[in-house]
């Protein structure tokens, strides 16, 4: 039987890139239900916003545009026939059904045939370059916020087939254009405004990916045996396929209920859809034979991006095979302190059709205990002001804690209060939540709520030397972490998705009353924020929604399994600094607001110079995070050469000393030279290489001793300043005869004398 596809099947297969998919697309339901394979046949809210703004889109044409009758699902072949040979006088025709009447040039010996393709839009215009010549321009409206490159995609096939329908007609005069059109939801709209904003773009590269996929991956995907036994289609299980109507059938692969054995690798955290096509080449399919991979990362063929994170990903799959939680190779995270008094948790929900905060969550804990109820707000509509509106009396609260510290604190240090300082700290769960509520500001920096209420948002994030402020030298002013991020990168959790804090926190809570056990409405199976059906109903059928107060008791829920893992992440913290070795290291000192710069009336040569040491301190920061990861991880990615063995030393130029190190196999693809300023060699004691003040001391540069080395020798230098160093010293005396290491760390050469620069045009 011939297989018949359509633009959806092209755009479904460059959004998830998943054969399993458009295998499935491409067989009848009484196929699929014969072996048996559940398709999910309910109308998706995003859908149904989609058809709807699509109508609203429309019916703004007006008279402009030749439409469908009432009862009609697409425009008559008639009336398709009379638009596109020029016989209607409208501009626009809604609801085309592409489909020629013979197959394609372009499916020959394929195998494949075309069902119906309806275009939204059709635009017709005399050609402003050819006099008589008419110009069709292919236009799809879409209920998103950007045009993506698989929404592109389906507007060039839906023009490849509009070349066969016009070849077939005998339509001379008339071509497709060679720009397509997106037709989105406009800028500081809403959805149910109808209003839109058209992206225009070239068709070109998206006729070559769609040639491609239709001449050499199609056709395979097609060949690909399914049947009651046999399943030969690949598939990887990830967060985009949360909207796949075969979701619940593939799920049943990663199912608890498997043993490790039959339970597909996809189950494993992190993996992507190449690395799980790289593994299957090396015969490793199931969460089983990745835990068993402890050579994986030597493996040939694997590629540079999966052999540095394969030892990762095989610690995960021993998790899920033990149901153990277990620790990464990273021995600690600079991501997070390891003291916080006043924690201050924030939830950020989006929605990311109308681009507005959906739900807004701030808690303030101490000792493992909420200091006042936390404050919940859902904004009544997704309008700008009902968001502006959340975002002040909960950010307010924010900013009247941290006011409230930084007094206390103040007083503290100059000697009126006799007390302890207060160390705070703000923790999210994703990354993403700040960079919404981020957005968020920005939408709003018109209103003078927003724009004072920034001015303490940005002070958050002090501009070390600035206006020199002594106490905020250092990278202890971070003032934000992402817990997901902590747990990635500490440990090797029995969950298959990290970023979901249901599986997370019930991970680590086991029956534990923090545990975030969401209700039936509010559960999705790869993350924990508010789904776009439960917003959606809330914005437009509120009878079928949840409710806010049922919203507010999620979020609330949200927020005490933040608290509860924060207080876990703290104990093992203490158990691990009793045993020698602190997993927190991020260095706060207790909480002060940034005063002396204000960057509302900063004038632009303060700017200039914020930016310039603001680029610094994150190059400083870049540098710690990747120096604090494994040796191993850090030589793999070329940053380090590790396990060096001292050979000899000799005397170098200006009272310098030159040593010659043996290089081990491991290490001789390292991609340091002599160009790099910023080396430093120690023992890897992390004391000594996660200590910038230090580096100083242990600095060191790759040279050419003016004789020829072996291939396995290294010669480096160090200054008669560091040889007279405590720390090298110290370093000289203990380190173990083939215990070198030489990182990479941070050097800026530029930052202080452009600040000093800066600083002299100011005066």
């Amino acid at each position: 039987m011939t297989k018949g596809f359509s633009a959806t099947t092209v755009k479904s297969w460059f959004q998830y890139r998943c054969e399993r998919k458009v295998r499935y697309e491409l067989s009848t339901k009484g196929e699929l239900a014969g072996i048996p394979i559940t398709k999910d046949e309910r109308e998706q809210s995003w859908a149904i916003l989609g058809e709807r703004f699509e109508d609203d889109v429309v019916a703004r044409l007006g008279r402009e545009v030749l439409r469908p009758g009432r009862d009609e699902p697409v425009l008559p072949e008639a009336l398709s026939a009379a638009f596109l040979a020029g016989r209607r006088s409208e501009p626009y025709a809604a609801k085309l059904n592409l489909l020629p009447g013979r197959p394609p040039d372009f499916l020959r010996d394929t195998g494949l045939s075309l069902n119906r393709n309806i275009t939204d839009l059709i635009r017709r215009e005399a050609s402003g370059t050819t006099p008589g010549t008419s110009l069709l321009t292919v236009i799809d409206v879409k209920a998103t916020r950007q045009a993506t490159p698989f929404h592109k995609t389906q507007v060039a096939f839906y023009a490849k087939v509009l070349d066969e329908v016009l070849k077939e007609m005998g339509l001379t005069d008339v071509r497709v254009s060679e720009h397509g059109e997106i037709w989105r939801i406009a800028d500081k709209e809403t959805a149910q405004s109808g209003l839109h904003q058209a992206e225009i773009f070239a068709l070109s590269p998206y006729r070559r990916l769609v040639d491609d996929f239709c001449a050499n991956v199609l056709p395979g995907i097609a060949a690909k045996t399914l049947n009651r036994d046999i399943d030969e289609t690949f598939f990887h299980i990830y967060f985009k396929c949360e909207q796949c109507d075969f979701l619940d059938h593939c799920r049943d692969e990663i199912s608890t209920a498997r043993p490790p054995s039959a339970r597909d690798v996809s189950a494993v955290a992190g993996l992507s859809h190449e690395a799980k096509r790289l593994l299957t080449r090396n015969s490793v399919s199931s969460v089983a034979d990745l835990a068993r991979a402890e050579g994986l990362s030597r493996s040939a063929g694997l590629g540079w991006s999966l052999s540095r994170r394969a030892n990762v990903l095989v610690a995960r799959a021993k998790s899920l095979e033990t149901g153990a939680i277990l620790r990464t190779e990273d021995e600690h995270t600079y991501l997070m302190p390891p003291r916080v008094d006043s924690v201050l948790l924030l939830s950020v929900d989006h929605d990311p059709v109308d681009d507005r905060i959906a739900c807004l969550g701030y808690s303030r804990v101490e000792k493992g205990l909420p200091v006042r109820h936390p404050k919940i707000k859902v904004p009544q509509t997704g309008s700008l002001a009902h968001e502006r509106d959340v975002l002040i009396e909960v950010l307010g609260e924010l900013i009247a804690d941290l006011t409230q510290i930084d007094a206390h604190n103040r007083a503290v240090a100059d000697g009126s209060l006799d007390a302890d300082p207060i160390y705070a700290h703000i923790f999210l769960y994703e990354p993403s939540e700040a960079i919404n509520i981020q957005g968020a500001i920005g939408r709003h920096l018109d209103s003078e709520a927003i724009r004072s209420g920034l001015l303490h948002l940005v002070r958050l994030f002090p501009p070390d030397d600035v206006v020199p402020e002594p106490e905020f030298r250092g990278m202890h002013h971070l003032p934000a972490t992402a817990l997901r991020s902590v747990f990635e990168q500490l440990y090797a959790l029995p969950v298959s998705v990290a970023y979901d804090l249901r599986q997370v926190s019930q991970a680590i809570a086991g029956t534990a009353p923090f545990a975030y056990r969401p209700e039936p409405a509010f559960e999705r199976p790869f993350s924990s924020l508010l789904s776009i059906d439960v917003i959606r109903a809330l914005r437009e059928n509120p009878g079928k929604s949840p409710g806010i107060a049922t919203i507010q008791a999620d979020a609330r829920s949200r927020l005490n399994a933040m608290a509860g893992l924060i207080t876990w992440l703290f104990e093992r913290n203490r158990e691990a600094t009793v045993a020698g070795c602190a997993l927190l290291r991020l260095a706060k000192r207790p909480f002060l607001f940034q005063t002396t710069f204000n960057p509302l009336d900063a004038v632009d040569l303060d700017l200039l110079l914020a930016c310039e040491i603001l680029e610094n301190r994150s190059g400083l920061l870049e540098a710690l995070v990747g120096l604090a990861r494994p040796f191993r991880r850090r030589r793999d990615a070329g940053r380090c050469y590790a396990n060096l063995r001292f050979d000899r030393d000799f005397q170098g130029p200006f009272q310098s000393k030159r040593m010659i190190f043996r290089i081990p196999k491991e290490s001789q693809a390292a991609d340091l030279s002599s160009s790099d300023m910023d080396l430093i060699l120690h023992d890897d004691s992390p004391d000594l290489r996660l200590n910038p003040p230090l580096w100083g001391q242990i600095g060191c540069r790759i040279v050419q001793p003016g004789f020829e080395l072996a291939d396995d020798e290294l010669c480096i230098e160090i200054s008669s300043q560091v040889i007279r160093s405590q720390e090298y010293r110290a370093l000289r005396d203990r380190v173990s005869e083939n215990g070198w290491f030489i990182d990479k760390a941070f050097f800026d050469v530029n930052s202080q004398r452009a600040a000093a620069f800066i600083s002299y045009l100011g005066s």
